[in-house]
């Protein structure tokens, strides 16, 4: 049975798996031993720093609506390793994965002894995803670049079209200590004549990509300049918002995923949908748009798993997906107590992450959990100018002191990290069934 990346590194004996390797050379090795299945794929490409995967959700929600078959590739995964494979939202079997990790053995083996070096773990799931969709045909498969683009083991794909969400600080330590070097990266995903979306915003970032689209030939299509939303109002965890572009004009959005940066991504997803039914010729109605944007969920980003007391999960891992949360969490929940249970990998940038939570938070427990970069309790604990605060090493125990002191009327945000939020999300599963 395959849960973890251990089971798949295991099956493929697998040395290293757990490093980070840069470079596309394995990929491309083993990608033409098996025939390369990402030729026969459709695929829109995703990278950024945050927003990737709520973008891909309700580029998914409404070719579903419409009645496409949607292949999704989406990382990190929360409880099992075969949430990065889905087929119109569902994982891939474990029977499914085993026959294609029988499949990649042999190639796995070969491309060792050619001395290019064992795969990745995210190298192989990658593979995987992509001769399974290449097995099963669907009409469309969304690519969530894995770290930065250029040389992210997805990059192997020439897609109808990219998209490039927000750029942030984050995996500096590869990416580079810069917004250009960074933007760099990103922006390595646009390939020669294929149309670029983009939601960035910082100048610096933005140059970046303009420069790499006119580099390729790529019309580059930009929020706030070639489409553009405007949130009109908040309404009990929605947001309602108007979009318009050269191709559409559409008000009174509704979106169930809170937050100004959701209208943004969601202003992504409208100008995929105005590119594949005006550019490409997809049929694609106005009531599947409307009806997908309703129902586009992601999980593990502002998921409300409880209601009394309330309890959101949210994998803001950097501080601008923390600033993103601080936001929302003011628009939807003015007045309301929200205690904060914080846990993060140590690599990250926790002192500009926990200021914007100190800032609206009436108490803050920090934890730890099992990853081989997590940070511990007391580290975090200290690191923290809260004045109300504690910590607990073991986050189940922090959990469910909360729950059974807390006030039906209370908000319980449980965030610092998108495998903190996986190992919590398992967790109350088995206590609350959610």
């Amino acid at each position: 049975m395959f849960t973890s990346y251990e089971d798949i590194n295991h099956e493929l004996e697998l040395t290293d798996a757990g490093e980070m390797k840069m470079g596309l050379e394995r990929m491309k090795a083993i990608l033409q031993k098996l025939g390369n299945p990402e030729k026969t794929l459709r695929c829109i490409h995703v990278a950024g720093t945050n927003g990737k995967g709520s973008t891909i959700q309700m580029i998914q929600a409404i070719l579903r609506e419409q009645g496409y078959s949607v292949g999704t590739f989406t990382s990190p995964f929360l409880v099992n390793v075969r949430e990065h494979i889905q087929l119109d939202g569902k994982w891939i079997t474990d029977k499914e994965l085993e026959r294609v990790i029988e499949k990649m053995k042999p190639f796995v083996r070969d491309v060792e002894n050619e001395g290019l070096g064992s795969l990745s773990e995210f190298e192989a799931v990658t593979v995987a995803a992509y001769v399974f969709f290449s097995q099963r045909a669907p009409d469309l498969c969304l690519i969530e670049s894995g770290l930065g683009g250029r040389n992210d083991s997805t990059n192997v794909i020439v897609p109808l079209f990219s998209i490039i969400t927000s750029i942030g600080y984050d995996h500096m330590n590869l990416l580079g200590s810069s917004l250009s070097e960074i933007t760099h990266h990103k922006a390595g995903i646009i390939k020669p004549s294929v149309p670029v979306i983009t939601g960035t915003d910082q100048a610096e970032a933005l140059s970046v990509i303009e420069k790499t689209a006119k580099d390729n030939h790529s019309k580059c299509y930009r929020l706030g300049k070639e489409m553009y939303t405007e949130r009109i109002k908040v309404s009990e965890g929605k947001e309602i918002f108007s979009y318009r572009s050269p191709y559409s004009n559409r008000t009174l959005m509704e979106i169930a995923m809170p937050g100004k940066h959701q209208v943004s991504n969601a202003g992504l997803a409208l100008m995929a949908m105005d590119l594949l039914k005006y550019e490409i010729g997809w049929v694609i109605d106005e009531e599947s748009i409307t009806n997908g944007m309703k129902k586009a969920k992601w999980a593990g980003r502002f998921e409300v798993v409880n209601d009394r007391p309330k309890i959101i999960l949210d994998g803001a891992h950097n501080p601008e997906g923390i600033l993103a949360l601080k936001e929302t969490l003011k628009s939807h929940f003015t007045g309301k107590a929200i205690h904060v249970l914080f846990a993060a990998l140590r690599d990250k940038d926790t002192g500009s992450m926990l200021k914007p939570l100190e800032e609206i938070s009436s108490s803050m427990m920090f934890t730890s959990f099992e990853h081989h970069r997590a940070d511990s309790a007391q580290s975090l604990y200290e690191k923290s100018t809260m004045k109300k605060k504690q910590y607990d090493e073991n986050f189940e125990t922090a959990l469910m002191n909360f729950l059974e002191t807390g006030k039906e009327q209370d908000i319980l945000l449980i965030t610092g990290s998108l495998y903190f939020i996986g190992a919590c999300k398992k967790f109350l599963k088995k206590i609350i069934g959610k």
